[in-house]
């Protein structure tokens, strides 16, 4: 017969045993994946057989307060600034509240500043089927942008899709905001596009 002693050792035993589990569990989440002020990115993100990698993330502020977290994919770094000729993909998770709106007037703003005048004009369409896409943000919230040729640009919130816009053209415009010759941050396009060191290890927020 076990003496309560040897009980409580047992049970003790059992919850130290499911402890190290999850711990195990956490870390092996973890794997694969890179952080940046306590927001976590997958280091692959795979759509339509096509794997693109993790360039590099940065974080965006406002009068010393979080904005946002963003990350750079690609499957082709070389040939980011042609969406034409490669797949990428900006994924954003934010920490304030950013009303649909101003964010597709703000995007729409700095698309014109990276084409010229010819070109804005052949995307008009697309820019007023754009602002559908666009949702109110909260924070937590994580707004992405997935360009894959042949098939367009793909707007999700929270990983659900919200509508897909056809063209290079549009797309070389809308990615120009992040990575373009006149981003809308050019300290941030570095730090996504991976020209500043980055790393894969948690970072205090």
């Amino acid at each position: 017969m076990k003496s309560k002693w040897t009980g409580k050792i047992g049970n003790k035993a059992v919850k130290i045993s499911l402890l190290v589990i999850c711990v195990m569990v956490c870390l092996s989440s973890l794997a694969g994946a890179a952080q940046l002020s306590g927001i976590v990115f997958n280091e692959n993100f795979q759509d339509q057989g096509i794997n693109m990698k993790l360039q590099g993330m940065g974080l965006k502020t406002v009068f010393f307060f979080k904005a946002f977290v963003a990350g750079f994919y690609t499957n082709d770094m070389k040939q980011a600034s042609l969406p034409a000729e490669s797949s990428q993909r900006i994924e954003v998770e934010y920490f304030v509240n950013i009303p649909a709106r101003k964010l597709s007037q703000f995007t729409v703003e700095q698309m014109k500043l990276n084409i010229s005048p010819v070109e804005f004009g052949l995307i008009q369409k697309q820019i007023k089927l754009m602002a559908q896409y666009f949702v109110d943000l909260k924070p937590g919230d994580r707004f992405s942008l997935t360009y894959i040729p042949g098939t367009g640009t793909k707007f999700a919130h929270n990983g659900r899709l919200t509508g897909i816009i056809q063209g290079s053209l549009f797309a070389r415009a809308l990615f120009a905001v992040w990575i373009g010759q006149k981003p809308f941050d050019k300290q941030l396009k570095e730090q996504i596009c991976g020209l500043e060191q980055r790393t894969t290890s948690p970072q205090k927020g």
